[in-house]
């Protein structure tokens, strides 16, 4: 395991091991979209003493064991994994956890009011989500993969393919903040996915699968946003 510092960023340090995500969640850190930060400041904004977080995350990370290395893989499995596993995820996950909401809100939205806007937030993210995955496959993974391959060939990518990649890495990114702030929502309105006592079957389905996609979605963004579009952005230098 690699000596952490504080200087480091959040996103560094989940692309050296992923485990540490565990406990930035666990102390409410952003490590996706917010993992631009250093640990430093990351925890002056959270109120956590630094010292004793990098000594936690030293120890989960040692504890824990092995954990894949995302970060040196190269980008056709990357983008092939993300696909095939997160990809495939949200497009799995989306329409079953819009029509748990549907019904919810439909039962519950008088008593429990939160649950109709969660409901008309995430009929607003889900289409989102499914032309960004469009965009993505379509657009910016090939541009990558493109940009990686004339680099191995030539040395260099041609100006109009740096315009075209940087252009879409800003666009992917700004779309990724977009979704991760209405989860962001989502959780603050279900109160960090607890249901009120009685809750029946599906109120309690719903905000267990809204966790899981949402912790789903943060590792999603991590790899692309930390690991792929930075070896893509390392490209714009060449």
């Amino acid at each position: 395991m690699q000596i952490l510092n504080e200087q480091q960023q959040i996103g560094e340090i989940v692309a050296i091991n992923y485990r540490a995500a565990g406990l930035f969640r666990r102390y409410g850190i952003d490590f996706c979209c917010g993992g631009g930060i250093s640990l430093e400041e990351a925890c002056r904004r959270k109120k956590l003493n630094t010292l004793q977080l990098l000594n936690e995350l030293q120890q989960e990370c040692t504890e824990s064991g092995g954990s894949e290395n995302y970060a040196q893989w190269s980008v056709p499995l990357l983008t092939t994994y993300i696909v095939e596993t997160h990809h495939r995820y949200v497009r799995r996950k989306s329409e079953e956890l819009l029509a748990f909401a549907a019904k919810v809100a439909s039962r519950h939205g008088n008593t429990h009011p939160e649950n109709t806007e969660i409901y008309h937030l995430l009929s607003a993210l889900v289409p989102e989500l499914m032309e960004h995955l469009v965009s993505e496959e379509s657009h910016a993974f090939p541009l990558i993969t493109k940009a990686t391959r004339e680099v191995e060939e030539n040395g260099k990518i041609s100006d109009d393919l740096k315009k075209r990649l940087n252009e879409l890495l800003e666009e992917m990114e700004n779309e990724h903040e977009s979704a991760g702030d209405i989860m962001k929502q989502i959780r603050l309105l279900s109160h960090d996915y607890t249901t009120p006592s009685g809750a029946c079957q599906t109120y309690q389905v719903l905000y267990k699968g809204l966790e899981e996609f949402e912790q789903d979605l943060h590792k999603h963004v991590h790899l692309e946003n930390n690991i792929l579009f930075k070896k893509a952005r390392k490209l714009l230098n060449t």
